[in-house]
């Protein structure tokens, strides 16, 4: 009955199938997939984009992010452009940049450059349902003016390995996501979260986002926040409790205050600058935006329903993210392709 919430939270279906005809122009999308390894602190965060700007040759990036918790001075991001020569869509695989892929339950890549070097070969089993941050009735208006945003994976295990600047790990088991977005503009401004690796408690799961989004000529931030719990489903972006939802995204803090089927969430996210990357994104009329990210940060959710109480927390397995138009001088900003 997974339905029931509103279109929010589907059974999995075709929430991963390429958006772009091929011939529109002001558009991008992006596969992305973010994971931590089991019984180490690294994680990885690893993205299959294409834009088709407004002017200029359409072009597809591949992007590889590596997190160390223990020694973040060795965190490093890559990316790679290839023309349209390149890109394919559909058919057997989701997406394919040069000889890189991303298909349902499979992943694999590999980037090399400015002392680093890593690639990946990846398999997991996708998850039984997809959950949407914005209503149905919104989403043509979100894909068309600025950003849809869906996870058609959003509590998998990746098996297989990563080779990290010559270190090959190989895992199972590993906790993380695979999210799907698409669009004309990136949000003013950012703060999101994922966690499905909290300490002691494989099952639960956390999803959200305060964007601020221009529709209209207005600005407006909008908070969603996604929690499953005890094998139930909390969606506090549904109408009415979504005007309830509150949010203070204050760098390098997330809190956020929310309520969805008699229980109330308060989460704080926090990644410390010292654990971030910074990566340039560009819109397809061309303006800037920069982002902090972090797969190795923290979590802290309270449950509350009635005078009962249950904590969430994640130690060095939250994945972090802050953006907006503005480059942060704080962090460093990985190499361009």
């Amino acid at each position: 009955m997974l339905d029931l919430l509103g279109g929010y939270v589907v059974p999995r279906g075709r929430e991963n199938a390429p958006r772009w005809d091929g011939r529109r122009r002001g558009r991008y999308e992006v596969w992305y997939l973010t994971f931590n390894v089991p019984g180490s602190r690294r994680a990885y965060w690893l993205r299959y984009t294409l834009d088709a700007p407004d002017a200029g040759p359409v072009h597809s990036e591949l992007w590889g992010h590596a997190f160390d918790g223990g020694a973040p001075e060795r965190a490093f991001g890559l990316r790679r452009r290839v023309g349209p020569d390149g890109l394919a869509l559909g058919g057997s695989q989701l997406v394919r940049i040069g000889e890189a892929e991303l298909g349902e339950g499979r992943a694999r890549g590999a980037l090399e450059g400015h002392g680093h070097s890593l690639s990946w070969d990846l398999s997991f089993e996708p998850s039984a349902a997809a959950v949407f941050i914005a209503p149905r009735w919104l989403r043509p208006v979100l894909e068309r003016r600025a950003t849809n945003w869906c996870v058609p994976n959003g509590d998998v295990r990746f098996r297989g390995e990563v080779v990290a600047d010559g270190e090959r790990i190989a895992f199972s088991g590993a906790p993380g996501q695979q999210a799907h977005l698409y669009g004309r503009r990136h949000a003013e401004r950012w703060a999101w979260l994922h966690c499905n690796a909290f300490d002691g408690d494989r099952r639960a799961v956390v999803e959200g986002v305060a964007a601020t989004v221009r529709l209209g000529g207005a600005a407006k931030t909008v908070t969603a926040i996604y929690v499953r719990h005890g094998g139930r489903d909390y969606v506090a972006q549904a109408l009415p409790r979504a005007l309830w939802a509150t949010s203070e995204a204050a760098f390098p803090s997330f809190r956020f205050r929310a309520a969805a089927n008699g229980v109330t969430i308060e989460g704080h996210a926090r990644a410390a600058p010292d654990r971030m990357l910074q990566v340039a994104y560009e819109d397809p009329d061309g303006t800037p935006s920069y982002c902090a990210n972090s797969e190795v940060g923290d979590l802290t959710i309270e449950l509350r329903r009635g005078n009962g109480v249950e904590l969430l927390t994640a130690t060095g397995t939250a994945h972090v993210e802050f953006g907006g138009r503005e480059r942060r001088p704080d962090i460093p900003l990985c190499p361009g392709p």
